[in-house]
């Protein structure tokens, strides 16, 4: 994938979930009506979490490292589950500026970096290829397809679902 078109892809997906939120309405974006209790305030939050994950993977050029032998690593869910602890009393206000903010970020990084090193491993060494994925793969996880996901959640809240 280009950086033009993971552009355009994180740009058409970020679209789509700016105007379902749009939808939603400031007034009910603390309601905590979707799967696990979470608000659309705590999607964002988490969205911002993980596209400043991914940056912080990207920049520092860090392979996804796996726990010593006979140690299990935290799991998504489990990383998630820190997120929403640390990010669901902060105010709205800070939340949406925050999203606004990594969403930016992210889109600078990504301007800065060239098509090749889209296609490199995190890491740079190939022995990490089957932990660590091609930087563009990583970023789409944490953007794009995270958008999609998220997305189709509150849609369906939306829809009535």
């Amino acid at each position: 994938m280009t950086k033009s078109e993971l552009l355009a892809n994180i740009r058409r997906d970020r679209a789509q979930l700016d105007s379902l939120v749009a939808r939603v309405g400031e007034a009910r974006m603390t309601e905590p009506a979707l799967e696990g209790g979470w608000s659309v305030k705590d999607v964002l939050a988490h969205i911002s979490a993980w596209e400043k994950i991914g940056m912080a993977l990207v920049r520092n050029n860090q392979p996804i490292q796996p726990p010593p032998p006979g140690e299990t690593g935290p799991s998504t869910d489990v990383i998630n589950e820190r997120i929403y602890d640390g990010s669901k009393d902060r105010p709205l206000d800070e939340v949406l500026a925050d999203a606004q903010r990594s969403y930016a970020e992210l889109l600078a990084m990504i301007d800065g970096l060239s098509d090749d090193a889209l296609t490199a491993v995190l890491g740079g060494g190939q022995e990490d290829a089957e932990l660590s994925p091609q930087v563009g793969q990583l970023i789409s996880g944490n953007a794009d397809d995270h958008y999609r996901e998220h997305s189709a959640q509150i849609g369906r809240w939306l829809d009535g679902a």
